[in-house]
């Protein structure tokens, strides 16, 4: 991923904004904008019937640009360490993915170090195809805990999203998702669920 100097306000017309909220950056969109939550696993392109530069996460909020036949165009907001860039969180502070594999050119604004680590806010415009978007995260969320509670109540009980932090959840998914027989796609739902509602 290459990380250019031009502000994150000059990409079409200030389409997201940031805001600074106890010391996490929390991005939102801008006035008037509409957002849309990828009901799962997304390819990123770099137009309409452009080639694949990304795969954007379960429950990530993408800021609406426009549509094209069946796909809509998107930006898409996060943090991205400066070691590894190719993977784009929604906080630096916690590991929610909300575009991975990425290997195209993105806007950035502020750094902010996180344990040791530099994160660099990150704003990436790319299509999206418009029939893999929810209105609101509800509708993602409501299905990944009923998905969680079909496949991963089987073998025993099930854990709150609370017991563990945003950090830990995606260890013991890894860990667990073979036991629950779950295919790629099942798994980044489920753990991206766990940790949106593990709230810490």
């Amino acid at each position: 991923m290459q990380l250019n100097a031009r502000s994150t306000r000059t990409i079409l017309g200030a389409a997201v904004g940031v805001a600074v909220f106890a010391g996490a950056f929390l991005h939102a969109p801008a006035s008037g904008a509409t957002q849309r939550f990828a009901t799962g696993l997304t390819p990123l392109l770099d137009a309409a019937n452009g080639k694949t530069i990304g795969t954007v996460g379960p429950g990530a909020a993408l800021n609406v640009i426009g549509e094209s036949g069946a796909a809509t165009h998107v930006t898409v907001t996060g943090f991205a360490a400066q070691s590894t860039p190719a993977t784009v969180y929604a906080y630096a502070d916690r590991h929610i993915i909300v575009l991975g594999g990425f290997s195209g050119k993105a806007v950035n604004g502020a750094t902010q170090s996180v344990g040791g680590t530099a994160y660099v806010a990150v704003t990436i415009d790319g299509w999206v195809a418009s029939n893999a978007l929810a209105p609101d995260a509800a509708t993602v969320w409501k299905a990944a805990s009923a998905l969680y509670q079909q496949k991963c109540s089987t073998c025993h009980s099930l854990r709150p999203p609370t017991d563990y932090t945003a950090n830990q959840w995606p260890a013991l998914m890894k860990v667990q998702a073979d036991n629950a027989g779950l295919d790629p796609g099942e798994t980044a739902l489920i753990t991206a669920y766990l940790q949106t509602q593990s709230g810490k």
